[in-house]
This record gives structure tokens, sequence and C-alpha cells, in this order.
């Protein structure tokens, strides 16, 4: 199983409890108790669909655990060892990865549980641990859930996770369906033609005009904070960098919501971290106390600025509002990487895994914080900094996009586009061609393929990505 490296660092380096994300401090593979403790958790992160397992943090403080055993990190998680356990005590089985990286000399193991599952994993015989006490049992289900102690956590199901569960099995079975129709559909007509055939457009104008106030007030925002805060030199890379915005507004909206902790930790909870950095993260736990979180107009703001040329570099501003209305600002890592020169290209695939991570990541929180599932999600986007950009894939430069879309002659775009909140994150291919088709479309009238489209979202869903 493919694991990005840069997402296996950033987990590390930024560690996050959350649905699809578990720490576990030190545990012993080799004894009854470690088994059962890494069975629970594989387990009951498979049937949330997929996420990863970092093992040698404290869930409550985010803080690394020392390391205390005999034997090496890597020979104690060994991969064999690890999926031996999978196919011993799961059915049915399924495939996972393991990958490993250094923090402050410590190596620390990360397990990556693929996304996907259509029937839930499940415990096929019991494990008996010392003094006869059952471990594990025949037919006991895991899963990951708010219900059992009111944060993220593995527990054994309870009837609240039922339904949660049965959603989680749909989706995959109809997103697989989504793709079959999009296969044989997509040459009927245009891509509206395609749309209105599978039930997907339906844009209302008070969300839209609502999604693109909070698009205008949030740019404003950013700009004042990256003003205040970023050095004159720093400025001269953010001014004309390439940068993508967005406007996320719920339906209906809640005026009396307030930013409480509660709220902001059932967002960073429900955050599937389909990437390394993903949107709306929560940068709490940052060493920079500028880079965390703070309470402003009603809502919660985060400003990081990181460019000291480290590992990974970043700009962004984001606002978390519980009335339904989020923002992002960021900076792209087109112009923030030493593998291109800055102002001279824009790579497509990486930007429709941005759009669709910010889309599948909307979705998710849209339902995780209460709204309808019957109810429409509105994402306004702006891209500046487009001039004389060319398209060019920097990331891999083996990859086949099709052919070259040019050159922008335009500094700004906007798009616009309603989703579903009930839509699967894996049927989302759709919509995020309906994105960033404006965009693209500047580049001399460049449109990825359907089929590009499609293979990049299901790549970010199922953690994938090329790299």
């Amino acid at each position: 199983m493919a694991v990005d490296p840069d997402q296996i660092r950033a987990l590390v380096e930024q560690p996050v409890e959350a649905l699809q994300v578990e720490l576990k401090t030190w545990l012993d593979p080799r004894t009854e108790d470690g088994i059962a403790k890494l069975v629970k958790a594989m387990f009951a992160i498979r049937n949330r669909n997929g996420g990863f397992l970092l093992i040698g943090f404290d869930n409550a403080t985010r803080a690394p655990d020392p390391y205390a055993f005999d034997q090496s990190v890597e020979t104690l998680f060994h991969i064999d060892t690890l999926q031996g356990l999978v196919s011993r005590y799961v059915n049915p089985s399924f495939e996972i990865g393991i990958a490993f990286t250094d923090r402050d000399g410590q190596v620390y193991p990360v397990i990556s549980i693929p996304e996907g599952v259509q029937v839930p994993a499940v415990v096929r015989r019991d494990l008996i641990g010392q003094g006869g006490k059952k471990l594990l049992a025949e037919g006991d289900l895991y899963f990951r859930t708010f219900n059992s102690n009111g944060t993220a956590s593995s527990a054994r199901i309870l009837p609240p996770d039922y339904a949660d569960l049965l959603d989680v099995c749909f989706e995959n079975r109809e997103a697989d369906i989504g793709r079959f129709l999009r296969r044989h559909l997509g040459g009927v007509g245009s891509a509206a033609t395609l749309s209105s055939a599978l039930g997907i457009e339906s844009e209302e104008r008070k969300l839209r005009k609502r999604a693109f106030a909070i698009l205008e007030s949030g740019s404003a925002a950013a700009g004042t904070a990256i003003a205040e805060r970023a050095t004159p030199d720093q400025r001269k890379r953010i001014d004309n960098a390439l940068t993508m915005h967005v406007g996320l507004a719920f339906d209906p909206p809640r005026p009396d919501a307030l930013p409480t902790q509660e709220f902001l930790n059932k967002v960073s909870s429900s955050n599937p971290n389909y990437t390394g950095w993903p949107v709306w993260l929560d940068s709490r736990g940052f060493a920079e106390k500028l880079d965390r979180p703070y309470v402003a107009s009603g809502m919660w703001e985060a400003l990081i600025v990181d460019l000291d040329g480290g590992w990974s570099e970043h700009v962004e501003f984001l606002r978390l509002d519980p009335r339904g209305e989020f923002y992002l600002h960021r900076v792209m890592q087109d112009d923030l990487t030493e593998k291109v020169a800055p102002g001279t290209a824009l790579d497509i695939i990486l930007m429709i895994y941005r759009v669709a991570e910010v889309l599948a990541v909307g979705t998710i929180l849209g339902r995780s914080l209460g709204w309808e599932e019957q109810g429409e999600a509105g994402f306004a986007f702006s891209w500046t900094g487009l001039k004389d950009r060319a398209l060019r894939p920097w990331v891999n430069a083996f990859r086949s996009v099709g052919p070259n879309g040019g050159t922008s002659r335009t500094s700004a775009v906007e798009a616009y586009v309603t989703v579903p909140l009930e839509t699967p994150s894996a049927a989302l291919a759709p919509y995020v061609s309906a994105a960033v088709a404006p965009l693209f479309s500047t580049f001399a009238g460049y449109e990825p393929s359907t089929e590009l489209v499609e293979t990049s979202v299901r790549k970010l869903i199922e953690r994938k990505m090329d790299s």
C-alpha cells in the first residue's frame, strides 16, 4: 500500500487525534495486550473508512512517549508482523501500510489503513490474555466514534454508531456505482449534461451569495493579518504568489452559534487528514504560538507563516465560524518549493488534489457538525497570481496530463459549486471538474479529462497521491 512520505512526516511533526487519526503510546505487538490494542485501533479506523495509527504519542498531550523496548522500532513494527495480525484476527481481510519517520532522533511508525470498506471488519477469533481474560472476542466490531466518551476514540460499536457505519459502507458502494455511470455517460454531451443526468446540479442564488461574501471578507482579513505579521521580505514572496481562496457556506446558517472549544475539537476530530497539510487544520499544537488559533469576530481564526526554509514551507489563513461559514487562504506549493521557480508553474494534478480536498473535507465537516445531509454546501473559489504562469507537472514531470494548456494571461479567476452534503467523498469528481474548469480554461482553454479528475480524486480519498 503506497504511503505519501510528506503526509507521514506531517502527521509525526504535528500529531493530532481525529476520527481517522489515532495516537497510541508505545505498545508491544509481541504481547497479547499489545496485539489487542493494535487490532482494536486498526479495525476501528478501517470501519471509519480508513486513516492512520501513530505509535509513540500520548493522545491527550500529543507529546512523544519515551521508547523503552529492546528491539528497534523497524523490527518490532515490521509490516509482516502487523499484516499478520490483521490476517489472523479480521474478517474480511484488508491490506495495511507502514512507514517510519524520524523526529528529534527517534523513529516513529505510522500505520496506514485504506479506505473503501464495504463490509465491516469484524474480529474473527478470540484472544485470551493473562488470567484467562478475553481481550478480543469473535464477532466484535470496533469503530472510531465520539459516542463512547465524547472525544474521538476506538471502541466496540454502540447502537448510536450503526447509522454512521452503514453510511460508510453504503457510500463506498454508491461511489462504485457512480464511477460506472460516469464512465458510460461521460460521452453523452457536455459536463453540464452529465451533471444533470446524475442529478448533481442544484445551485441556489442565496447560498452562492453567502459563499462569495465569505470569500470577500475572508480575503480582506487575510490580507490585513499577513501585512501585520509578515516581514517585508516575506511579503514580497507572498504578494504575487499563486494563492487559492475558498469561501464555504453551510445551509442553513446558525446565527446564535458560538466559537467554543467543543466546536473546534469537533472540527479537528472530524477532519479526515487526506494530506500531510490538510485544509482547515488544527494548529493548537504548533510550536510557534503565533500560528495557533484565536477567537475574533465570533469565529476562530489562525494565521500560519512558515517561510524559514524548513522541510515544508506554508502561508495560510483560515476562519472557522460555527455559524456555518468557513474561509481558507492558502499560498500554493507551486511557489513554495525549490523544484520550480516561483511564479512560473501551476501543477494540474496538485491543484485537482487541493480542490478535491476542499470539497471532501468541507462536506465531511458539514455532516459532522450536525447540518442535515439533505442540505447543501456552497463553495466559492478564487485563484490569484495566475498571470504569466504555465501549466507544468513539476511534482512529477513524468505524469501525463494531456496537451499542454499554455500560459495564463489572466491574473485572477473565480468559480463556484454547490455540493449536497450527502455526497460521498469518492463521488466528488463531477463537482471537482466544475470547480477547476474556470481556472484551467484561462490557460489557453485547457480542460482536464474526466478520467484524469476521477483518478486524481480517487487517489486523494484513498491517500495514494503521486509524490
